[in-house]
């Protein structure tokens, strides 16, 4: 294993030996052994002699536990850190610097080899545990009962809809749905539909000028299903690719059935807030009073305009539509949990002592897991900007909601136009956007920190397998905390953009800016994240 030359500096011949393997034919052979000018052929190595020239070939001084040294004289199947092969390479190499790198080299490699094995030998365990169980009828009728009643479960329907087809599904029933609403205002004629709000004052609160349904429906849901299901695709396809026991491919099942509570959560609590407590709480009631409600919009407008729509007409209406809501924000949510169980699965797999992934792989996801996190996250907050600011626009006077924002923003550019006022009304609305922002900070909160844990494992590996010494500083830091940094930038702005909807006069041109810096940011890191992908190939 080791070549002594005429000045006894001991190399090693490549012969792809794990570590342990290795470390014996260097022991037998002494190989460094002769620290002094002379050699003497009777002495050899011990822990506790090794671990005292460790010592002196650190330049730190700090050497290496005669406990540590023990367990590489040990038949087990423990590796070495990277500190410790530059350590043990000075010893063996002896002073010379082509028998350290050589040394340094082979114990690296020797210590992945290892780390394979190890692997290899792991799942073979689990492999003959899992044909064991399989053997027994008992188990075997068990995990049958138990995988077809996770098949039949709310966790297991919700991902098989997202990952059917990426997403398409769920996004053209959304649309198809928003047309079929749009189709029954138009037959309840309060597509388009005024109402005297006040002296001179005619409001338009008809259902096509709504700034809430039209954008969120058309725009920000379907975006955020297409972008949700292709993660969860992504990476389904590359974990099961990437593992070979069916035991390891078996978790992601796992985890969504770990999860069935949290998902009928997630659909309780889009049915029981959106549809019976707006509905029923708000429209029901409000269109079945007396009087007139607090807010006017285009199904409270049957109060003050029956002459256009009816009572019954503005019932079934709301109805339909909050049925449509309902339905729509239980994917939402369901989607939602679906991106906090890939960052689980990653977290999870990330951190793991012995990951059946490649580190390159891992970093990869990460990024991508972190990026959809990021988008996600200023989707949600668009859909509370926009229903805020349809809640702000119907208890103000203007007269459009496009004539009341350009309104506004011509009065931050020129003092002497017309400013707006609010009339003497509230909405629930903007309870409900506050909840949805919070709701996607503590989710943007709680993944990254579960993304950014599973990296700075990776990295902590690839440190202690000697990975990072061959490469720059730059290449070595797989966590990037200035994307972090300018991601936490635009979503504190867009919070304080939320903030400022309505409070004061020419809040549109902070709101138009905020939303252009967004978007430009979204386009430059996409771009960004092409070019690291040109690059790399």
């Amino acid at each position: 294993m080791v070549h002594i030359d005429e000045n006894f500096v001991t190399r090693p011949l490549s012969r792809g030996l794990d570590f342990k393997e290795l470390f014996q034919d260097a022991i037998s052979a002494r190989a460094g052994l002769t620290l002094g000018g002379t050699v003497d052929t009777s002495s050899e190595w011990t822990p506790s002699l090794l671990a005292e020239a460790l010592a002196e070939a650190d330049p730190k001084g700090r050497g290496v536990d005669v406990r540590t040294v023990q367990n590489w004289f040990q038949d087990n199947d423990r590796g070495i850190s990277s500190e410790n092969i530059v350590c043990l390479a000075r010893v063996f190499g002896r002073g010379d610097p082509d028998a350290i790198a050589m040394w340094r080299t082979e114990l690296r490699a020797g210590n992945k080899l290892l780390a394979s094995k190890r692997r290899a030998r792991r799942k073979s365990t689990r492999s003959t545990t899992s044909v064991e169980n399989a053997t027994d009828p008992q188990t075997s009728t068990k995990r049958a009962q138990a995988s077809q009643y996770g098949q039949n479960s709310i966790a297991r329907l919700s991902e098989r809809i997202f990952t059917s087809s990426d997403g398409f599904s769920i996004s053209i029933l959304v649309w198809a749905g928003f047309f079929m609403l749009c189709l029954a205002a138009f037959i309840a004629k309060n597509h388009d539909i005024t109402y005297p709000a006040g002296p001179g004052l005619d409001k338009q609160v008809g259902f096509f000028w709504s700034l809430s349904w039209s954008i969120e429906c058309l725009l920000l849901y379907p975006a955020s299903f297409l972008l949700i299901a292709n993660l969860v695709t992504f990476w389904k396809r590359e974990s099961q690719r990437a593992v070979q026991s069916e035991g390891e491919k078996s978790t992601w099942n796992d985890l969504i059935d770990s999860l069935r509570f949290p998902f009928w959560v997630a659909a309780s609590v889009a049915f029981v807030l959106v549809f019976i407590v707006q509905w029923g709480g708000v429209y029901l009631v409000g269109l079945m009073q007396t009087g007139a409600p607090e807010l006017i919009d285009w199904l409270l407008v049957a109060h003050v305009r029956p002459d256009v729509i009816t009572m019954s007409e503005a019932l079934f209406v709301s109805l339909l539509a909050f049925s449509y809501s309902g339905l729509v924000y239980c994917f939402y949510f369901v989607g939602l949990l679906l991106l906090f169980a890939v960052t689980e699965d990653f977290h999870r797999r990330a951190t793991s002592p012995d990951p059946d992934f490649e580190t390159s792989f891992l970093e990869r996801a990460g990024g991508k897991l972190q990026r959809c996190i990021y988008f996600s996250t200023v989707i949600g907050i668009f859909i509370a900007v926009a229903i805020q600011l349809n809640a702000i626009y119907l208890k103000s006077d203007g007269e459009t909601s496009l004539s009341w924002l350009a309104n506004d923003f011509a009065a931050m550019l020129d003092p002497d136009a017309k400013s707006w006022a609010f009339l003497e009304q509230s909405s629930v609305s903007s309870l409900t956007s506050s909840i949805l922002l919070l709701l996607h900070l503590a989710l943007f909160g709680v993944c990254t920190i579960k993304v950014r844990s599973g990296l700075r494992a990776c990295r902590t590996r690839n440190r202690r397998s000697g990975r990072l010494n061959a490469v720059t500083s730059r290449e070595r830091e797989p966590i990037d905390h200035d994307t972090l940094v300018r991601q936490v930038c635009i979503l504190g702005l867009l919070c304080l953009t939320f903030g400022s909807i309505g409070k004061f006069v020419g809040f549109t041109v902070f709101l138009f800016a905020s939303l252009l810096i967004t978007v430009a940011s979204i386009f430059w890191s996409q771009r960004g994240s092409c070019s690291c992908l040109i690059r790399e190939k």
